[in-house]
């Protein structure tokens, strides 16, 4: 986490209604020969995913293997922005791709409306950011059936369906969400975490309401002012259900053990794998910073520990699985570049022989094995996820079920990686996309999405303006990929708070950040097909952060569009509450009572609202437009051209698929206008028209104003 609006996150809100789901799947064999055309916005929202719709790297993973090993089940969702509604299914799918038993090469066993939120503790609250879990299916030890985790009215609970497609039940009645669960070794039970407490803190807060709420460190003002229970408060409890009776109990230890294993000791970071006979897979970063690039060891019988020499393994490693035998350790790292590679290799312990397996610039996520196969997520920047099956022998991908067969009607432009170093030597790339057909030889306008890369392009970190749809229009996208932290790379740094301290100090980071975009556009102006006189940045959280720095700082953008906004006074020490402000204080900033307008002028936009004459476009999430609300204030009493939309029932991330489709054309508009001179000619959207002509004139008045 490396800005202010990146630590504030969001709470927990409504579900949708369950959506039709006719094609939650393809229609099998659907045949890719259809009529090209360009993507649209529309298209976007409604593709399938399989786990985060972000590349997430790491050990945690969507897929599970049936115990003969035949079947992997996933769940899929789909959103559809015509009715706001999102649909996911539980699906099995053949491991060898072919169809099993005529029921076809993959079938839905249930359907569900929205996944469960996920959730994260910050300063000792939970709070969420509008991102789904990530669900994982669970094999009964027969096989016979899947358990996962679902809403069934309103609660989350464990809910189990018959392979045979003879339908299933919710196995659980929590009066409160699962937030975990595990089948028992005969799969008779089924032991699950929750948190009871969480049913009297809320009627605790009730019943506070009625004498007023003591204003405190629980109180999250840009969300409401309701006060928030304290996570060690409401621990996590484990049960254990009969599945023949529904009979719950509290779990013993053992129980508990086996959804949640003891955490390691000491100051190895197990990955989660054991050989047959108990050797397990180890990194250790090779100093105290928390940034730093970790060796790979194992631990082998006796507690004997011994590390890989070699240079291949070191870096950021990301998973790894023993063989069958306990002889060899494949492990998935990511490299190259500002590690924009993603490479598997296979170590021999006993021999230290070490040989690559596939080296590869697309994203492989979720990764788990079977046998002699790796079965992950797979992804490019051109190419939606798909569920692939890698040899590990020779490398070699065949795909195993693909979500999106239709994408491949649609025309996209060439992407083009450029790579660059910023001011201080860090590595940084982006994804230069052109539009469709472009013949080189104009100078487009060019839209920055920030601040990761990785994967497939939807919309940059936030999912909120649509890279390809665009480029389709006839823009140039930069798709930025930052670079590592300054912290990174400055001596001394030993947890994550000194990080954040060193970043903040004289706002490091931010500069940081800005050289790399900076040198990146300069980098795409020097392809010959950017003109540098029409340039546009959008951005969410830390995307966002580095907008405002960048208006502060530079005049070389023509618009602007941000998702949260703002690092500011108000917003970083008091309006995000007392426990985000009093962490501030104590990573370096300045308290407000201080009114220290100096350290915020390099990145504040309601202290330099009259110097700022680009036009800024603000879609926020109604519980995060309270934290914008002094820049945009400023600028509004300073005569500066900035319009904001606040849409409801959302977070840090937007979920609903309404919005989602609204936030991407309306970004499509204000680029389309800002940079290119064109309109819509939908009646509909005259009136925007009319209120962007009035934010022009006002823009127009602010260059005369600040000229030199």
């Amino acid at each position: 986490m490396v800005s202010l609006l990146a630590i504030a996150a969001l709470s927990m809100g409504a579900q949708p209604a369950i959506a039709a789901c006719d094609d939650v799947l393809p229609e099998q064999g659907m045949a890719a020969a259809q009529e090209r055309r360009d993507i649209t916005p529309a298209d976007l929202v409604r593709l399938r995913d399989i786990g985060f719709p972000d590349v997430v790297s790491g050990k945690v993973s969507p897929f599970a293997f049936s115990p003969d090993g035949r079947l992997i089940a996933f769940v899929v969702t789909r959103a559809e922005p015509t009715d706001n509604t999102i649909c996911s299914a539980l699906v099995v799918a053949p491991l060898d791709g072919k169809s099993v038993e005529g029921k076809g090469r993959a079938r839905v066993l249930d359907i569900g409306g929205a996944l469960p939120f996920s959730r994260g503790v910050y300063r000792g609250l939970f709070i969420k950011s509008g991102i789904s879990a990530l669900i994982t299916p669970a094999w009964s030890p027969d096989g016979k059936s899947i358990a996962y985790l679902k809403n069934v009215g309103g609660v989350v609970q464990v809910y189990r369906v018959n392979v045979d497609g003879s339908g299933g039940g919710a196995a659980t009645r929590a009066e409160t969400d699962i937030e975990d669960f595990s089948w028992s070794p005969d799969g008779s039970q089924v032991t699950y975490l929750a948190r009871p407490g969480e049913l009297e803190s809320s009627r605790r807060t009730e019943e506070a309401g009625r004498s007023g709420w003591l204003y405190d460190s629980s109180v999250l003002p840009n969300e409401s002012l309701d006060p928030r229970a304290w996570v060690e408060d409401i621990p996590l409890k484990a049960f254990t259900v009969d599945l023949a009776t529904g009979a719950a109990r509290a779990a013993t230890e053992d129980e508990r053990l086996r959804v949640v294993p003891a955490p390691p000791t000491g100051t190895f970071y197990e990955l989660g794998t054991h050989s047959a006979d108990g050797a397990e897979a180890l990194t250790k970063r090779l100093n105290a910073n928390p940034n730093a690039d970790q060796r790979l060891w194992v631990r082998l019988a006796g507690n004997r520990e011994k590390a890989c020499a070699r240079a291949e393994c070191t870096g950021r490693i990301v998973q790894a699985w023993w063989d069958a035998a306990g002889n060899s350790l494949v492990f998935l790292r990511r490299q190259g570049w500002n590690r924009e590679e993603w490479a598997l290799y296979r170590w021999a312990p006993g021999s230290d022989k070490l040989s690559l397996i596939v080296r590869t610039f697309d994203a492989l996520t979720g990764c788990i094995r079977a046998g002699e196969q790796l079965v992950c997520g797979r992804e490019n920047s051109i190419t939606p996820r798909r569920v692939v099956a890698i040899d590990l022998a020779s490398g070699r991908s065949r795909t195993i079920f693909d979500p999106n067969p239709e994408f491949n009607q649609f025309r996209l432009g060439k992407v083009r990686r450029l790579r660059w170093t910023n001011d201080r030597g860090l590595e940084a790339w982006g994804d230069l996309v052109l539009p469709p057909g472009y013949d080189g030889k104009s100078r487009l306008p060019l839209v920055i999405t920030q601040y990761h890369s990785q994967g497939f392009l939807r919309g940059g970190t936030g999912d909120d303006y649509p890279v390809f749809p665009l480029a389709a229009k006839g823009f140039a996208v930069l798709s930025f990929e930052r670079p590592p932290n300054v912290s990174s790379i400055t001596p001394g740094v030993s947890d994550w708070d000194e990080a954040l301290t060193v970043q903040f100090k004289g706002w490091a980071e931010r500069r940081s950040l800005f050289s790399s975009v900076d040198r990146g556009i300069d980098t795409a102006i020097a392809t010959g097909f950017v003109d540098p006189g029409r340039i546009g940045i959008t951005g969410l959280s830390d995307g966002a952060s580095t907008i405002e720095f960048a208006l502060v700082n530079s005049r070389r953008f023509a618009a602007a569009a941000m998702s949260t906004c703002c690092d500011d006074m108000l917003s970083s020490m008091v309006l995000g509450g007392f426990a985000w402000g009093e962490h501030n204080i104590k990573i370096g900033l300045p308290p407000s009572v201080d009114n220290d307008r100096d350290y915020w002028r390099p990145v504040s936009l309601s202290v330099n609202a009259r110097k700022i004459d680009t036009p800024i476009l603000m879609q926020l999430a109604d519980r995060e437009t309270l934290l914008a609300l002094p820049a945009f204030g400023a600028l509004r009493e300073a005569g500066k051209p900035a319009e904001m939309f606040v849409y409801p029932d959302e977070y840090h991330d937007k979920w609903q698929p309404a919005h989602r489709l609204a936030v991407y054309q309306r970004g499509i508009d204000w680029f389309d206008y800002w940079l290119r001179g064109t309109r819509d000619p939908d009646p509909a959207k005259q009136d925007q028209y009319a209120r962007w002509d009035r934010l022009r004139d006002l823009r127009d008045k602010a260059k005369v104003a600040n000229l030199p």
